[in-house]
């Protein structure tokens, strides 16, 4: 009896200290199998160095997902939850951002040429898009100029 108390313990706090993975793991599968999940719960979802050219995942729940080193180039992200999401040295060439909430998304060293980002919300300050004027953060309702000379 004595021993049984401290595994069970150990057990426990193996169980609560486990990181927690928030992704549904079917909405995970049926991305990888089709290439599309729209409205999915992504949330948290380790899609690192994945290739998802072209994938369809508007409306969906990227929130904190490490997309790191990612191919979604061409992929429809159209009114997703992209907050605190991992895009380092993705590539995300011409992909669409349209609608999407990026605050705190990490883009250091992805490509974005030709990224669609408008109507997206955006963290304070820029965001550097190669071949484009920097753009600004728009709060809606205020209508502003979105590019700046």
């Amino acid at each position: 009896m004595g021993i049984k108390l401290p595994i069970l313990t150990l057990s426990l706090l193996a169980l609560m200290t486990w990181p927690a993975q928030a992704a549904e793991p079917e909405h995970v599968r049926q991305l990888l199998r089709t290439n599309k999940c729209i409205d999915c719960d992504l949330r948290e979802a380790d899609l690192r160095r994945m290739e998802l050219r072209n994938a369809d995942l508007s409306g969906s729940d990227l929130s904190r997902a490490n997309l790191e080193g990612a191919d979604l180039s061409g992929a429809n992200l159209r009114n997703t939850d992209l907050r605190r999401a991992n895009f380092r040295n993705a590539n995300l060439r011409y992909a669409d951002l349209r609608g999407a909430d990026i605050r705190g998304a990490d883009f250091t060293g992805a490509n974005l040429t030709g990224t669609e980002l408008e109507d997206s919300i955006r963290p304070r300050g820029f965001i550097e898009i190669p071949g484009r004027p920097t753009l600004r953060q728009i709060l809606p309702p205020v209508r502003r100029p979105r590019f700046l000379p």
